[in-house]
């Protein structure tokens, strides 16, 4: 079950206004980190709109999640988007956060955020 989500595509639209008004650069917003770009490539899912910027079919969606119990790790782990429910069983309540990653032009953005609860957690 997911709750407290929070959606950035509205902050996604201003920056890319912000891009064709030519406020901010393109190497501004072109600067994906290499583990994103290749978490895009081998466990991204296919995004239903292509790139923003270079109009390419290669946005990939990656999902990030840190576990919400125990031992936190320091920094988020990807996932495929079909494995997060399993992750939740196993290790309790998540953060999850969906990232858009163009693997051709290396355009990013934080699309959403969200808890995800195992199935045992109460919504409260």
């Amino acid at each position: 079950m997911r709750e407290a989500r929070t959606d950035y595509r509205l902050r996604r639209r201003a920056l890319l206004r912000e891009v064709t008004e030519g406020a901010r650069s393109l190497d501004d917003v072109r600067d994906a980190h290499p583990d994103l770009v290749r978490a895009g490539v081998h466990i991204g899912s296919d995004a239903p709109e292509p790139c923003p910027l270079c109009t390419r079919k290669a946005l990939k969606h990656v999902s990030y999640v840190f576990e919400g119990k125990g031992p936190r790790t320091p920094s988020g782990r990807a996932l495929p988007a079909e494995a997060l429910t399993r992750h939740a069983e196993r290790h309790g309540d998540l953060t999850v956060y969906t990232v858009e990653v163009c693997t051709a032009c290396h355009w990013h953005h934080l699309l959403e955020s969200y808890r995800l609860l195992a199935s045992g957690s109460a919504v409260g």
